[in-house]
């Protein structure tokens, strides 16, 4: 308990850096939902210009249309034949279609890729950078009005439909979308009951207080631009070259990933979270605030008020959250780094049977501050 800081007594949906006395002396502002905020002008943002992704077709969200080699469909999130590894891990599961999960594959290259017991290995350190999160973990919050309502989601795979579940459990409405028409969700629907139904990617996004993208990377410019100004938009999303196509300022680590999003969303305000957790994890390890084993998950973002609309979110479905800084700084938890999936994972046990584990704000620092880029991997 000494080490605990819970957003149920801060109830700012921040995880606060230091010592104890520190964290409970930390923010105090009232949790009871959240507002999308106007449009910012553009010229507020000193955005970069839109980096050319793969194309694709309106509508095409997450299509099925793509097969990995042994013909299995993929799902609709980040699913992937990442490495060589990866993919004779795949093939010899002989997965059956619309279970080719990424989390599946994330975790198999994770194990394939030489981690002792499911767990990342640090390759070498990074130079630690957190003295810039003391004061962005630190800081109060200001509270957030109590009317967020509906959660848009453009994607319905295995994380998207995990946090469908989660919100739902938290009272929540959920608008549900994916590539193939709101008439294949209709089980998902049914299981979730009255707080669901399923849309267009363009009426989830125009219903939702907050919207979140779970698609793969290289449906990106799919994602529905007009509905989503002004709005806070979580994103899911990692890179994998062999689902998305060679990216030439991911290979070269000019930008993120969530930066990309950014590019393609002028005027909404994106916030990255979810993209470094296996689904099975991310259902299991939810806790109410307060919970000694609550978790906490690392997000990302250039606007600060959207990381406060998305740590109030994210409390509500029973995680704490630790600023890591604007998007650029992302990187530290994306595919192959120490803050992967495999971080959530019980390092004693490992893929199918790969039980989760508690992280606290003490393992998660350490992880992200072992990150190291793909050029020195």
């Amino acid at each position: 308990m000494t080490r605990r800081f819970s957003t149920m007594r801060a109830r700012s949906g921040t995880v606060t850096r230091g010592t104890p006395a520190d964290i409970n002396a930390a923010t105090t502002a009232r949790l009871a939902g959240f507002r999308t905020r106007p449009p910012m002008l553009a010229a507020q943002r000193a955005m970069a210009p839109p980096a050319t992704v793969p194309t694709m077709t309106a509508g095409h969200l997450g299509s099925r249309d793509h097969r990995p080699r042994n013909g299995t469909q993929q799902d609709e999130d980040n699913e992937h034949l990442a490495t060589p590894a990866a993919m004779a891990l795949h093939l010899s599961a002989r997965l059956v279609p619309d279970l080719a999960s990424h989390d599946d594959l994330r975790a198999r290259e994770l194990l394939a890729l030489g981690r002792d017991g499911g767990r990342a290995s640090i390759h070498v350190p990074h130079a630690p950078t957190r003295d810039r999160s003391a004061s962005r973990n630190d800081r109060r919050r200001t509270a957030v009005d109590p009317d967020m309502t509906t959660l848009g989601l453009i994607g319905s795979g295995n994380i998207g439909s995990t946090l469908a579940r989660l919100a739902v459990d938290a009272g929540i409405d959920v608008v549900l979308s994916n590539s193939r028409g709101p008439e294949t969700l209709t089980d998902l629907v049914d299981e979730l009951g009255p707080h669901a139904r399923a849309a267009t990617a363009e009426e989830a996004a125009s219903a939702g207080d907050l919207v979140v993208v779970t698609i793969p990377l290289k449906h990106l410019r799919a994602v529905p631009v007009e509905p989503l100004r002004g709005k806070v938009v979580l994103d899911t999303g990692n890179y994998y070259p062999e689902r998305d196509g060679s990216i030439p300022q991911l290979d070269d680590e000019s930008t993120t990933t969530s930066e990309l999003l950014q590019a393609h969303l002028p005027e909404s305000r994106v916030v990255k979270a979810f993209n470094n957790i296996y689904f099975e994890h991310l259902a299991t390890l939810a806790r109410p605030a307060g919970d000694p084993e609550r978790s906490v998950l690392a997000i990302a973002g250039d606007d600060a008020a959207a990381k406060a609309d998305a740590a109030t979110l994210i409390d509500r479905l029973g995680y704490d959250t630790y600023d890591v800084g604007p998007l650029a700084e992302g990187w530290r938890y994306q595919r192959d780094t120490a803050a992967y999936a495999a971080l959530y994972g019980d390092p004693s046990t490992s893929y199918p049977d790969w039980k989760p584990r508690t992280v606290k704000i003490d393992l998660l620092q350490q992880q992200l501050d072992a990150a190291v880029r793909y050029r020195d991997m």
